[in-house]
């Protein structure tokens, strides 16, 4: 009997291309992951219909940017007048005002310089952050207005007198602070707002004239 001298070649071509399949499917074949070679922390995933997913790696956390803040999601409406064109002494009126079945129960207001975004308690204090002045800039005006809300369902208007002109003073870490606020120097009206199960920042922008 003849043996086909085709099928002797076809038998180990066979074989190998059975392990070669093995390998590739213990290997992971279906998808691989690679980095950005441009270092920019993403992998790229590869799938078997020939189509491709880029997945970030870095960090997901916001920046606070250099301006007025506002926390997400407080349960709160803002309205601000006044704060445009300002000068020493010129009152700045803000309504604060709950949601629907929300409740407000007090602001603090502070008078801060205008290129920081204030957004939690220790930016918030003059002598933790360095952000707000302590003492009012002029006389008869206001660095800091305090209020309780008598009617929590309701909302309350702040009223603050904003100064103008330059104040120095230390932090609680000895490290001197000067903050100015006038025609060059827009600022901001930091309130702290406080409501059912915590409390948030929100700032408005002042300029004067």
């Amino acid at each position: 009997m003849k043996i086909n001298p085709r099928i002797l070649i076809a038998a180990p071509v066979g074989i190998v291309a059975v392990i070669i399949l093995i390998v590739v499917l213990m290997s992971g074949g279906d998808s691989s992951t690679s980095t950005d070679p441009g270092g920019k922390g993403a992998s790229t995933t590869a799938k078997g219909d020939g189509s491709a997913t880029t997945t970030s790696l870095q960090s997901t956390a916001k920046t606070i940017p250099p301006e007025p803040y506002t926390t997400p999601s407080m349960p709160l409406s803002i309205a601000a007048q006044g704060n445009s064109k300002v000068g020493s002494g010129d009152v700045v009126t803000v309504r604060a005002e709950p949601n629907a079945g929300s409740q407000m129960y007090g602001v603090d207001a502070r008078l801060c310089r205008g290129d920081v975004g204030i957004s939690n308690e220790g930016a918030f204090r003059p002598t933790m952050g360095g952000n707000c002045i302590i003492d009012p800039l002029s006389p008869g005006t206001d660095a800091v207005v305090n209020l309780e809300n008598a009617n929590p369902g309701q909302g309350l208007d702040v009223e603050f007198r904003v100064g103008t002109g330059t104040t120095t003073f230390k932090t609680q870490s000895g490290k001197d602070v000067t903050i100015a606020c006038g025609p060059s120097n827009p600022c901001q009206i930091v309130l702290k707002l406080q409501y059912p199960n915590g409390f948030g920042f929100q700032g408005i922008p002042v300029t004067f004239r």
